[in-house]
């Protein structure tokens, strides 16, 4: 059985075949999964989703780095609400992110405040980290420490493997691990110890060779964790049931 840890149901491109895409993964071997919310919207539709699958689906609460210009107050507080009244099981996806425009400063004080939530909450969090690993790492030192921390779809490379696993985290491992042009994320899976690693797809973004291209969803969870365990030298049911066990404790389900 496998756990994909990061999706995002709510899309639009997988929301109107909800029950066909559940069944796909089911065939796959993807038997629980994760939603992600990344705003007041998507969060609340998370939600929704996992009440639709108990058991089954779970859901996070997120305020995203790139959506931060227009997150006001009530944006804001709606997410707190969301987080203290939905039962989460943790908040993300937060961070920070250095490739969109998205003010830098309102970044790092959006997710400090989303940090201090989830500490208050008690949940664990889940990081969106993009061109932004020093200052997340910095911020994750200062501000996170003694907290379940996930490197949503790691890519910071094997330089940055050491850093991270020493506050903690566990590396979320998705579809770029298997192109042609993935050898960093290979080499950072190399490094990662085993108790570290969960798999990922991010659908229905970042689809795995060989569909590349398409539209990805939590049955490629398959593909992305094949290739892991081939870097690591183990069979697939290894590698299922070591992540598996890692993304069960992380999100307590």
């Amino acid at each position: 059985m496998l756990i994909d840890a990061h999706c995002h149901l709510d899309d639009e491109r997988l929301i109107g075949d909800e029950e066909q895409v559940l069944q796909k993964a089911k065939e796959y071997g993807v038997e629980l999964m994760v939603t992600i919310g990344t705003d007041e919207k998507t969060s609340a539709a998370a939600a929704k989703i996992a009440y639709r699958h108990p058991g089954r689906v779970f859901h996070t609460i997120g305020a995203h780095p790139s959506d931060v210009d227009r997150f006001g107050e009530s944006e804001l507080a709606e997410i707190e609400r969301l987080a203290r009244e939905t039962h989460p099981k943790a908040i993300g996806e937060i961070g920070l992110d250095y490739y969109h425009a998205s003010d830098r400063q309102k970044q790092t004080a959006v997710f400090e405040r989303m940090i201090r939530l989830a500490r208050g909450l008690s949940l664990p969090i889940v990081i969106h980290d993009r061109d932004a690993h020093e200052d997340t790492y910095r911020i994750l030192s200062d501000k996170a420490m003694g907290m379940k921390i996930m490197m949503h779809c790691y890519s910071a490379g094997p330089a940055f493997v050491d850093r991270f696993t020493e506050l903690g985290c566990l590396f979320s491992i998705a579809g770029p691990v298997t192109f042609k042009n993935g050898q960093e994320h290979r080499d950072a899976v190399a490094k990662i110890p085993m108790n570290r690693l969960v798999v990922e797809t991010d659908s229905p973004y970042l689809t795995p060779h060989p569909y590349r291209g398409q539209r990805n969803e939590p049955a490629y969870v398959k593909l992305t964790a094949e290739k892991i365990a081939e870097v690591k030298g183990v069979n697939l049911e290894e590698l299922a049931q070591v992540t598996t066990q890692n993304a069960r404790n992380f999100f307590k389900i």
